[in-house]
């Protein structure tokens, strides 16, 4: 995954010195999977992303590789702002304010035994794991917070619950997987065009 990288960095050394050396540095030390620790996972990363954060800090533009860049290595590194995680595969973000549920539909007449057809039971129609919930719900405080991201597979039908005049749609898919929101400042790292993670700081 980073031989390619550290490759080119080999060869980056052999030749003078260059002023795009510390950014294939650092995007060599953003490569390092959090598995491995991360950027600073490596004695020899501390110094170089400390650098980065305190720059990005200050507003000064991210770093350039010259010999890793997206434009013929495919190996580069882009700021981004957003609080939630990119979705795993093959899950995609719901609607934002959207009322989400896990569930499967039931089969045959019998609906769910002892609910009724009403409530938060998917009348009578799904069997859920757990209650439906809304996607990146807004707080309504001042300088309130999002709520969690809602990752969903394929969509199994909605339902509704409510009265006429506050009636509320439920959407149900056969998974769903819940993004709590992070910090929003993250840098997300790709290696051969391939997005491999995103690093917040």
């Amino acid at each position: 995954m980073k031989n390619r990288l550290i490759a080119l960095l080999i060869v980056g050394a052999a030749a003078s010195a260059h002023a795009s050396d510390f950014g294939c540095k650092v995007l060599l030390c953003l490569a390092n999977p959090a598995s491995n620790g991360g950027p600073q996972g490596v004695a020899e990363c501390v110094a170089p992303i400390d650098r980065l954060y305190h720059d990005l800090d200050k507003g000064r533009p991210f770093p350039t590789c010259d010999l890793a860049d997206g434009n013929d290595g495919g190996s580069y590194a882009r700021q981004v702002y957003d609080p939630y995680d990119p979705c795993p595969p093959p899950l995609r973000p719901a609607t934002r304010g959207a009322y989400v549920v896990q569930g499967r539909r039931n089969v045959g007449n019998g609906g769910n035994p002892g609910s009724g057809g009403r409530g938060w039971d998917g009348s009578g129609q799904y069997t859920l794991s757990g209650q439906p919930q809304i996607s990146e719900s807004q707080s309504g405080q001042s300088g309130g917070g999002t709520g969690p991201r809602a990752c969903v597979g394929k969509p199994v039908g909605t339902y509704t619950i409510g009265g006429y005049d506050d009636s509320v749609t439920v959407n149900v898919f056969e998974q769903v997987l819940w993004q709590p929101p992070q910090n929003p400042r993250a840098i997300d790292v790709f290696i051969n065009n391939v997005r491999q993670q995103r690093v917040r700081w």
